[in-house]
This record gives C-alpha cells, sequence and structure tokens, in this order.
C-alpha cells in the first residue's frame, strides 16, 4: 500500500516523525502497492476526512471514533445501553452520522472532479464499541472492528480501473500534477 503524506502539516515538519499511523500499519499487510492511502485529507477544503483508501475496490473513507458502550439502531432510532439502569436510552448517533457525511463528502467532491462519486463508508471502532442493527436495516455505512476486516472488504470486488484510480490518487494528493484529460472535441 502506498501511503501519501497527510494534507495536514506535520508537528515536526518531517514526515514519518509524528507518531505511527497502527491502522495503515495493518492495512499494508493485506493491500500490495494497487492501494493508496491518505490520511487527514480536506478534499476540496471541506472538513478533514480521517482516512481514505483508494484502489482496484473502489474508495473508503474511513472514520476513527473513540466511542466505548453498546448501541443499537431499533425501529428506526438510536439507542445506548445504560449500564446504570440496565436499560436503553435514546442516543444521538453523531460519529456514524460524521462517518456518513464524510463519504458523501468525499464522493460529492469526486462527482465534482468527473470521477465516479461512489464512496463506501467505513466507521473503525474500538474493541469496547459494539454496533448492532436490526437484520435488513441499512445505515449508510459498515462498522469494522479490525483493519483486516475493511482490506477483506476492499479486496472484494475490482471496481476502479488503473487510470480511474490515477486521478483520484492526482485529485487527493497536491504534489502529483493531475493527467491530462482527452479533449472533448477533435481538433480542427
Amino acid at each position: 500500500m502506498i501511503r501519501h503524506p497527510s494534507s495536514r502539516s506535520n508537528r515536526l515538519g518531517i514526515l514519518g516523525m509524528g507518531s505511527r499511523d497502527q491502522l495503515a500499519d495493518r492495512l499494508t499487510r493485506r493491500l500490495d502497492d494497487d492501494w493508496h492511502w491518505f490520511r487527514n485529507v480536506s478534499p476540496g477544503g471541506a472538513q478533514p476526512i480521517d482516512a481514505i483508501l483508494v484502489g482496484p475496490g473502489g474508495t473508503w473513507a474511513l472514520t476513527e471514533v473513540g466511542e466505548r458502550g453498546r448501541f443499537a439502531r431499533r425501529n428506526g432510532h438510536w439507542y445506548r445501553w445504560n449500564r446504570a439502569t440496565e436499560s436503553w436510552v435514546p442516543w444521538d448517533p453523531v460519529p456514524i452520522t460524521g462517518a456518513r457525511l464524510a463519504a458523501r463528502r468525499l464522493g460529492l467532491y469526486l462527482e465534482r472532479a468527473a470521477l465516479p462519486g461512489d464512496v463506501r463508508a467505513v466507521l473503525v471502532a474500538p474493541e469496547a464499541m459494539t454496533v448492532q442493527v436490526e437484520p435488513g436495516d441499512t445505515i449508510g455505512l459498515v462498522v469494522e472492528r479490525e483493519p483486516e476486516g475493511v482490506a477483506a472488504l476492499a479486496l472484494a470486488e475490482a471496481v476502479l480501473t488503473q487510470q480511474q484510480i490515477d486521478r483520484i490518487v492526482a485529485l487527493l494528493d497536491p504534489r502529483q500534477p493531475l493527467p491530462r484529460l482527452a479533449p472533448s472535441t477533435p481538433p480542427g
């Protein structure tokens, strides 16, 4: 997996001198150099996205959360398990909404650049977080604890061509020039 520098400036100013990216380290073991990794990208100056994974299996927006506890979606509403009362209480799903919106922002940014805007949202949950959804209920994202699970999902099917991958990478990495597009009309 090819790692691209963060769009945010590193505090020390030197790439690789900050904290290790454990999520990227674990994904690197499963994904080859057909895949590209971006950390803290602000597409089009919008709110930053925690991580973006681009490769033959598509474009993935990953959001890492530190929320702990048990959460469930029932009858279209979200609940959190309250250990003190041993009951489910209403919950505002800020991490889930944030992950879905990150993928949507990236998808709109890619669509404006005439690229495939289908971006899969992934909520990378810690061990202490469980999310339950009723069978058949879609929440617009995948909740995954293990990076290996994210890699397996990404490798499931090829949806992007190499040319599309190259254009998306060039769009997200400002150090790379955008490849020239073919003219819409023949010269003449």
